[in-house]
């Protein structure tokens, strides 16, 4: 996608900092970090897909594999690690390419995921909202 920062970056057009990278995905330093300790990464195949539900089952396989290796660093490195994945500009997906945030979280860092407020299903509500996503499922 000659648009896609992240492809850009993947074909070397413009500069990151890697921390890691295979044959099918690259990880590197986010240039906006989330906490003023730094160590933010973002990990991306390689290959452009904007939404998880577009990535192949065995790429995505991969990129777990990759996620799993780079949390047990980042563990170390901060207290604590959130990996938030966002689909489509409405949840928060500024680059439409799939990608991980892997965020190391350190005590009162000032870092706010996204929080929701919970409510309470009506009577008879969960199973509406349970058989309309099964009826989506493919």
């Amino acid at each position: 996608m000659d648009n896609c920062v992240f492809c850009k970056i993947i074909n070397n057009k413009i500069p990151a900092t890697k921390i890691y990278e295979d044959k099918d995905s690259i990880v590197i330093l986010d240039v906006r970090p989330a906490s003023r300790h730094g160590g933010h990464v973002l990990i991306i195949p390689k290959k452009h897909f904007e939404l998880i539900t577009d990535i192949p089952d065995n790429l995505l396989k991969k990129i777990s594999i990759v996620v799993k290796k780079i949390s047990g660093a980042l563990l170390n490195f901060g207290e604590g690690l959130n990996i938030v994945q966002n689909n489509k500009r409405v949840a928060g997906q500024a680059v439409p390419h799939i990608h991980f945030h892997l965020i190391p979280r350190f005590e009162n860092d000032g870092i706010k995921i996204e929080k929701w407020e919970t409510r309470k299903y009506k009577p008879g509500e969960t199973e509406k909202v349970a058989s309309k996503i099964k009826s989506l499922l493919k």
